[in-house]
């Protein structure tokens, strides 16, 4: 692996318990601040390949290496550390139910070691900038959708993680709420942080450093 990329796959295969290769020599690269946008369409794979990175899922062959650490199931530890290090909305990365709006948020800078007075002054200014000051003692379940999506993202950002995985950003929310959340996505990009945006159709708001891939047959292209 070449020490620029953040995530790398080389010669991926995967095929399931019924015998359908999923993934056939997949091989996929993301270097740090870069943003590479994958779509495909139902049963493409989209879910599996996140997976993949976080260690979720293993392939049958080939290689996956994400900030310089191979993924594999026998290195659990090495999987959580390097989890640690990937902030994420949507898909699988769904809010704690049980906790309140600030714990949800606050999560990640528990994880990453962060002083009780740093998440303190954090929490409070992402709590501002994402307009959840109201809501921080709620539970998830009490919010509306757009302040579902704000939370998930809130707490991609909370942390500083150097990667962000976003699936599906834009699902079911209105054109407007859609505008703001590929407004914190630019942020996101221009600030340095590798991503990975994954969904069903090509964004329509151009994300910098960005590259468009199409998952189909198997392969990125």
């Amino acid at each position: 692996m070449s020490d620029k990329n953040v995530i790398q796959l080389d010669n991926v295969f995967v095929r399931t318990a019924k015998g359908h290769d999923v993934f056939s020599d997949l091989n996929f690269e993301l270097g740090p601040g870069e943003t590479k946008i994958i779509t495909g369409g139902p049963g493409s794979g989209k879910t599996l390949f996140i997976e993949l990175i976080l260690g979720q899922s293993f392939p049958d062959a080939g290689s996956i290496e994400v900030f310089g650490e191979l993924i594999s199931p026998r290195r659990k530890r090495v999987i959580n550390k390097v989890r640690r290090k990937i902030g994420g909305v949507g898909g699988i990365f769904e809010f704690i139910p049980g906790m309140t709006v600030a714990q949800n948020i606050s999560y990640p800078m528990i994880l990453s070691g962060a002083s009780a007075r740093a998440r303190k002054e954090r929490l409070l200014s992402v709590l501002t900038e994402f307009s959840l000051l109201n809501q921080a003692g709620e539970t998830p379940n009490m919010l509306t959708r757009v302040e579902k999506t704000l939370l998930l993202l809130a707490r991609a950002s909370v942390a500083n993680q150097p990667l962000i995985i976003i699936d599906e950003p834009t699902a079911g929310l209105d054109k407007v709420t859609a505008e703001r959340v590929y407004d914190y996505l630019v942020k996101m990009s221009v600030s340095g942080r590798s991503m990975i945006i994954v969904g069903s159709d090509i964004p329509w708001q151009n994300i910098p450093n960005s590259v468009h891939l199409e998952l189909t047959g198997g392969q990125l292209k």
